[in-house]
């Protein structure tokens, strides 16, 4: 009977702790809506599976999921330790409960799985691209860095063509910021709107039958484009193209960083794929 009454009382703080990662009452900053969504999914997958959050039930959980699925099983601890903090806080959860689990705090034990796409591949799949949509997603996030959620939630308010700017406004942990347009982005963006269907939609974004593309979309969309253009590529490949590519050209990495919206310049560093052969390329030019 105790155990009923702790479920029921778990379940009913999920829609609080939403409401507190949203207005930022967890660490004082609003968490982006990618986040809130991804949390609430698996904390409410959880209590669905285990009922309430304790010790056990949090190892229980751990041990189900194979240990070759640590982004998974990261962002599974990182949702329930953040819905921990909001019981913690609420007196509904053991106060020593943290400091507990910290030991079974996921680590990678592979390397982890980082890839790109060089010149070369960005040309065969911009080929491979089949109508001004798939042509544009493609040079919107090597061109600019977008991440795949900010670009899946742009409107049509948010593009300057005068000023050559998009505005971004639903970035990571709420930030909005600025993005410049390459004229590659213009032209393609030109031949997306007349390609856009007419209709009353405000997403930059629509597939051919007036719908939304949501991350999922474009993920799904990339991949097709790949496998015509037999090119490895995942949305954040782009991105750490866009950061590649431009660093080797020798554009200041405070500038990429600015750009892709990264906090610390070590984020931006990391992105940046240089092969040892183009480094030697480039070195051979040096005076």
């Amino acid at each position: 009977m105790a155990r009923k009454k702790q479920v029921k009382a778990h379940l009913e703080y999920l829609s609080a702790w939403e409401d507190a990662m949203r207005f930022g009452l967890m660490g004082g900053r609003p968490h982006s809506e990618i986040s809130i969504k991804t949390y609430f999914y698996y904390a409410k997958w959880f209590l669905g599976q285990y009922h309430s959050l304790n010790l056990d039930n949090l190892k229980q959980v751990l041990l189900s999921v194979p240990v070759g699925h640590y982004a998974k099983r990261l962002k599974l601890f990182q949702a329930l330790m953040s819905f921990a903090k909001f019981l913690l806080e609420e007196r509904a959860i053991d106060t020593d409960f943290l400091e507990q689990v910290k030991k079974y705090r996921p680590k990678r034990h592979l390397p982890e799985k980082k890839h790109t796409v060089d010149e070369k591949g960005l040309l065969k799949l911009i080929e491979a691209c089949q109508s001004p949509l798939e042509r544009f997603i493609v040079i919107l996030l090597s061109q600019t860095g977008l991440r795949v959620g900010e670009a899946a939630n742009l409107k049509l308010e948010d593009i300057d063509l005068e000023k050559r700017i998009i505005t971004v406004r639903l970035a990571k942990w709420g930030k909005t910021r600025r993005v410049g347009l390459h004229e590659k982005v213009i032209e393609a963006l030109q031949g997306y709107f007349s390609y856009r269907p007419k209709v009353a939609e405000d997403w930059l974004l629509i597939n051919r039958n007036g719908n939304r593309m949501d991350r999922y979309g474009i993920r799904n969309r990339l991949e097709r484009i790949g496998e015509r253009a037999q090119v490895k590529v995942t949305p954040h490949a782009l991105r750490r193209a866009f950061v590649t590519l431009n660093a080797n050209k020798g554009r200041p990495l405070v500038m990429l960083q600015i750009a892709c919206g990264h906090n610390d310049i070590a984020t931006t560093r990391s992105y940046c794929m240089t092969t040892e052969d183009e480094a030697i390329e480039a070195m051979h030019g040096w005076d």
